[in-house]
């Protein structure tokens, strides 16, 4: 795909998006950076949902590209995965130093303009993947539920 001048401006308006959210702060002494997503993320609440906010631009600027739809979908299942498991107390606190939900979206942005005619496939298997591990723990809890309920009656 060809890339116009507006184009490459909105493709470096979403690098910059992702590395101010996911790399720009260096920690001494690790060789690891951080990004302001990691920082407001301390913010009990809103933190996760601004950075929320902020990553979903980079989904609408691939949306502008006309990436494949399962693509964008993939990218905001990274959003939603990064604000769920972020919003948690300090467990998220530590995946947003490992999971940098707006790179990954950068790289699959690029991806995508490089090489148009690139399979999707792999989106969908990670989604067929995803309703796999949800039905499962839908059902697991569905057993847990009722062996709770079978125990507390005697059964």
């Amino acid at each position: 795909m060809q890339v116009t001048r507006r184009g490459s401006r909105a493709l470096d308006e979403v690098e910059l998006i992702a590395w101010l959210l996911d790399n720009s702060i260096p920690i001494p002494g690790t060789g690891r950076r951080v990004g302001l997503d990691g920082v407001i993320g301390l913010v009990p609440g809103v933190g996760d949902l601004l950075s929320a906010g902020i990553s979903v631009l980079v989904v609408v600027r691939a949306a502008q590209f006309n990436l494949p739809r399962i693509v964008l979908v993939r990218m905001l299942a990274n959003v939603a995965l990064d604000l769920g498991i972020g919003a948690i107390p300090v467990l998220g606190d530590a995946f947003d130093l490992w999971f940098k939900a707006s790179t990954r979206n950068l790289d699959l942005m690029r991806r995508y303009l490089d090489a148009p005619e690139a399979s999707t496939r792999g989106q969908w298997l990670f989604f067929g993947a995803l309703l796999l591990a949800a039905l499962a723990l839908v059902a697991g809890s569905l057993w847990a539920v009722a062996t709770a309920i079978g125990w507390l009656l005697g059964l």
